[in-house]
């Protein structure tokens, strides 16, 4: 639901400011124009994400300061209510700049990689954390493809295949393959793991994206809603961020390479953490939910499925592409490290 124009105004009294005019900029945003300058006013979802006030103490402890901060209320206060639901207040950064799409990119992930250094933990593993992982996924990427392994069977022995089912087979080898590929890299992270007593944890920002990354006046970028913020593995930030930008029709991005190697110059992956970033990333985890959920006796809903699974695969190959550079760069790598040693 959206901000309520009669809302406003009171919302803004608990932070002394008076309202000229307004402006909706998403449902969930709108821009307030007030005696004392522009501001954002943000709504919050009705079950808030427990880490997102911590999280701006956490940036203050670690003296990251890239990041659009939030107001205060007359109660000191960063978080307003009114009516049972829960508001925030930002200062309106202008945003306007002439750069292109990749430079605004690698202005984001060398902030992206600046915050996770700053923030950086160590937390101790206890000494089945990483089997439990391990057998966990291993057992739900041999029970996903022994699933679809037995749909294809089944579509097989039919004279007529539905327009989804005919899909379904098309992409089971290269999808049985993409699985294979994320088991490998799992146990090749389990093997690194067993010589691991700790792990490192990050404040991850939760959902990176360029129109979370804002500018000043002055051209100087600045992180914006940490509202999905959480202490988790470096990797969840990038796996957020290739899963969404590959939602589109297949194009060979060697941008996202680029600017994964952005953040890697800033903030770079430990092996073990590379193995598992590349085991989930490799995983067809939307269309093999898609297979797991269809149902041919309802015709009615045929042709959407039929454009979920098409996008679904898009992705899939899209993220492909990204995971075998980095593989192929990753292996290159090592493979000149080594021949630098025996020299």
């Amino acid at each position: 639901m959206s901000i309520q124009v009669e809302a406003i105004t009171p919302l803004l009294k608990q932070y002394d400011l008076n309202l000229e005019y307004s402006e909706e900029i998403s449902k969930k945003v709108v821009k307030v124009y007030t005696d004392n300058g522009s501001y954002a006013l943000k709504k919050l979802a009705k079950n808030p994400n427990p880490y997102f006030i911590e999280s701006y103490s956490i940036l203050d402890q670690t003296k990251y300061a890239k990041y659009v901060p939030l107001v205060r209320n007359r109660s000191n206060q960063t978080i307003s209510q009114m009516n049972g639901e829960y508001y925030y207040l930002m200062p309106w950064l202008t945003n306007e700049t002439e750069e292109e799409r990749d430079a605004r990119h690698q202005y984001l992930f060398k902030e992206v990689a600046e915050l996770h250094s700053r923030t950086e933990r160590d937390v101790k593993l206890s000494s089945d954390a990483a089997s439990h992982h391990y057998e966990s996924f291993e057992k739900h990427l041999d029970e996903t493809k022994i699933y679809y392994e037995s749909f294809v069977e089944e579509c097989e022995q039919k004279l007529y295949l539905s327009p989804f089912e005919l899909q379904a087979v098309t992409y089971f080898i290269e999808v049985s393959r993409a699985i294979d590929f994320s088991k490998k890299k799992l146990t090749e992270w389990y093997e690194k793991m067993q010589e691991k007593e700790s792990s490192r944890m990050v404040l991850t920002h939760g959902k990176i994206s360029a129109r979370h990354f804002l500018y000043d006046g002055e051209g100087k970028g600045y992180l914006a809603n940490f509202e999905k913020s959480k202490y988790a593995a470096p990797i969840d930030d990038f796996l957020y961020f290739i899963n969404r930008t590959a939602k589109t029709y297949p194009i060979p991005s060697d941008d996202c390479v680029n600017w994964f190697y952005t953040y890697q110059k800033g903030y770079p992956y430990t092996e073990e953490e590379m193995l598992l970033f590349f085991s989930y990333l490799s995983y067809p985890e939307r269309i093999c939910r898609l297979i797991k959920s269809y149902s041919p006796k309802n015709k009615s809903t045929e042709l959407e499925k039929n454009r979920q699974l098409v996008k679904a695969y898009w992705q899939f190959k899209n993220i492909e592409y990204f995971v075998m550079k980095i593989s192929e760069i990753e292996e290159k790598r090592k493979q000149e490290a080594q021949q630098a040693q025996e020299q």
